[in-house]
């Protein structure tokens, strides 16, 4: 039994052990009241229906709770996919497993789920985030100003909570769908202290078994999320959270017609041990501890042929932050974060090729990140508020390494042993500032600037949402990621804060960046470690992000435009002339709509439209002997087709009355039945006569229309 799947079961024994005392009342959040002091007071106006706010602080907000609005994939809703109808924030397309944000990859966004590092947040494909939509109760994401206190990567911060107020009585909420189902118990432990139990699984598995044939390729796939919660209230004015997360997926692709089997394997982990203690005099001391495991493995079989390609991090860390008010209106944050990553990148293990076995030492990294951060937030007048912050980070690569030097082919021709020690420490200063004016109480104008460094980067194999990329840290060769934002921005309420209208620039230039040159199955060709076949670039995004949005009312909802752009530029591609990033979007809107028709029924819906990716096309093809050879155009040249779709959903409510509520969701997917591509392909095909070959580019689909229903529930 795995280390963390014992750390999870232990927490569960423990704490169902507790006494129960099931009284019908609620208590008040106190660690949503403590979070308070940090936010700017905003305009008082109609009260809010819209799952998002915080526009006009900089930041947006996403109560959870209030996402059943929207249309649900597969009857789930899911708090990335609301985001990713923010100004900003970009899903890549179908099959994809990340979310960019401002040009960054989705690696630059630190996602944080009670104060533990998510590495892969999405399931496969991008279909389902790991968050379960019932077990968590509001999500933050720091895309302009970021307070020094969040670190470790270069575009955003996510920072997701569970649930965390203590109830009085016994509750159970979930949903089922076509393919998944999920269930959340809320179990009170006396007066100070509440269990969140939650589930969720899929039973696609025998589903697809029973689809696929024995002809063509099957595709068996499933997942499951386990969700802990222990909040509880020892002493006067302290809360203290204890948080668990353990989530599997697999998949399994038979291709019958050359008896090749494939798996992929890929799990999340995370424990968190937060504690909040008020002190007198209003200051605040927040503790946490933390745990965060992933691991992947990929292997194939096909008769002579077996190769596996794991993976693995895990990080152990501790956060310490202390909170007060100095003189009188200003509010100052300082603490230290500390992290141990323990990384294993992914090798070719256990290849074995016509008989010959082949294994390669997996030589993990031992780093030590560290920082210490002071921030202020000052309001100086009723117009005028200023945020001031450094954060300096470094890192240190210890522990037994072996240094390997390469030529172009990849093969070994020196090699350095250490023992033990530091072989290397990077460190970063990381300014922030922050300008507020307030010109009237309706509307702000906010300028930012935020150095950020990255030492945790990870290397792209894939787009299509296998988790075949891997993690490698700044090292003895590696340097870290660095970068710098420029941000400036006006916000608008109007009719009391029945509406907001906001308009946003930025501009972030990066430095560092990574790209395998190669593909997956490269790393067998050559004389591997984690290190060879990097290349190393940097990179700029610049744009412009529109949004209105209605807040209250029957319809309520948004409409949101990205104009960007997002270049790359690395020395040994095209000459180390500038390129557009593989997801670099020139246009980027979306509608999200919601109308209360009456008590029983609402209906929702999105439209998303997007300029297709970049990609690589070849431009001339040459018949050798029998071998076709491309010749490329420009890195990134070409253009997908742009991708659309709309989703519509709506809610029958069977029964809505305080603390039970029962009802049936609707959706439809892709309701035009758009054919958006995956991806991209030549195809060549002879006439006839076999005197002529054509060559054309084909585009794959792997869907399009997806209705689904669902039965959710509350009692």
């Amino acid at each position: 039994m795995s280390l963390a799947r014992r750390i999870y079961y232990t927490l569960c024994a423990v704490i169902l052990a507790m006494p129960w005392q099931a009284t019908c009342a609620e208590v008040a959040d106190s660690a949503a009241v403590m979070e308070k002091e940090l936010q700017e007071v905003n305009v008082v106006g109609r009260r809010s229906d819209s799952p998002i706010a915080g526009g006009m602080s900089g930041n947006l907000s996403l109560d959870i709770s209030k996402l059943g609005g929207l249309p649900r994939f597969l009857g789930s809703t899911d708090m990335v996919r609301a985001l990713q109808l923010m100004p900003g924030v970009q899903a890549a397309g179908e099959l994809s497993s990340g979310i960019y944000i401002r040009g960054g990859d989705p690696a630059h966004n630190s996602i944080q789920l009670n104060g533990a590092t998510i590495y892969n947040a999405m399931h496969l494909m991008g279909f389902f985030s790991l968050f379960n939509s019932d077990h968590y109760t509001r999500a933050t994401l720091h895309k302009s100003y970021i307070s020094p206190e969040y670190g470790g990567r270069l575009a955003s911060v996510l920072a997701v909570q569970s649930r965390d107020s203590i109830a009085r009585c016994t509750a159970i909420q979930g949903s089922v769908g076509l393919i998944s189902s999920q269930a959340t118990l809320t179990l009170p432990t006396g007066d100070f202290g509440t269990v969140y139990l939650s589930g969720r699984t899929s039973y696609l598995r025998p589903m697809l078994k029973l689809l696929q044939d024995d002809d063509g390729m099957g595709v068996l796939y499933d997942f499951s999320d386990l969700n802990l919660t222990y909040a509880v209230r020892p002493i006067q004015d302290a809360h203290l959270l204890v948080n668990a997360y353990l989530g599997n997926d697999r998949v399994d692709i038979n291709e019958y017609q050359y008896q090749i089997e494939s798996k992929i394997r890929w799990n999340n982990g995370a424990a968190s041990t937060q504690w909040q203690q008020s002190l007198p005099g209003g200051g605040r001391i927040d503790a946490t501890a933390h745990f965060s495991w992933y691991r992947n493995r990929i292997s194939l079989d096909q008769s002579d042929v077996k190769m596996q390609f794991p993976s693995e991090i895990r990080d152990t860390g501790a956060k310490l932050k202390y909170t007060t008010r100095i003189f009188g209106q200003s509010t100052l944050q300082a603490g230290i974060d500390y992290v141990f990553h323990h990384i294993s990148p992914q090798v070719p293990d256990a290849v074995e090729l016509f008989g010959s076995h082949r294994h390669v030492e997996q030589q993990p990294y031992k780093t030590h990140e560290m920082a210490v951060y002071a921030a202020c937030r000052t309001p100086w007048n009723r117009h005028i508020m200023t945020d001031v912050g450094l954060r300096y980070s470094c890192l240190l690569h210890t522990g037994e390494f072996t240094d390997r030097r390469h030529d172009d082919l990849g093969a070994t021709i020196a090699e350095t042993h250490y023992a033990g020690g530091v072989h290397k420490y990077y460190g970063t200063v990381e300014p922030r500032l922050g300008l507020t004016w307030i010109p009237r109480a309706d509307q702000r104008v906010r300028l930012s600037y935020v150095a950020t460094a990255q030492y945790v980067n990870q290397v792209m194999t894939s787009g299509i949402g296998f988790p075949s990329d891997y993690w490698v840290p700044a090292s003895l060769n590696i340097e870290p990621q660095r970068g710098h934002a420029v941000t400036a921005g006006y916000f608008h309420t109007l009719l009391g804060g029945q509406y907001e209208v906001s308009v946003e620039g930025y501009y972030r230039r990066m430095t560092g960046l990574l790209e395998y040159d190669g593909e997956l199955f490269d790393m067998i060709n050559r004389q591997y470690d984690a290190e060879s076949g990097l290349m190393t670039g940097n990179g700029d995004a610049y744009g412009v992000e529109l949004m209105l949005q209605k807040n209250s009312g029957r319809l309520t909802g948004w409409a949101a435009y990205t104009l960007g752009w997002n270049n790359r530029r690395f020395p040994h591609i095209e000459q180390g002339r500038r390129f557009p990033a593989k997801y670099d979007r020139r246009h980027d809107f979306t509608v999200a709509a919601n109308y209360r028709i009456n008590d029983r029924w609402d209906v929702g819906a999105t439209f998303v439209y997007a300029t297709g990716c970049a990609f690589t096309m070849p431009e001339r093809f040459y018949i050798v002997g029998e071998n076709l050879i491309n010749q490329y155009g420009r890195h990134n040249g070409a253009r997908m087709p742009a991708y659309h779709r709309l989703d519509l959903s709506a809610n029958w409510w069977l029964r809505r009355t305080p603390g039970k509520e029962s009802g049936l969701n609707f959706s439809i997917y892709n309701a035009y039945a758009r054919n958006n591509p995956t991806y991209m392909y030549i195809k060549m095909e002879p006439n006839e006569e076999k005197t002529k070959i054509s060559i054309r580019s084909r585009s794959v689909s792997l869907y399009n229309i997806i209705p689904s229903i669902s039965y959710f529930f509350k009692f």
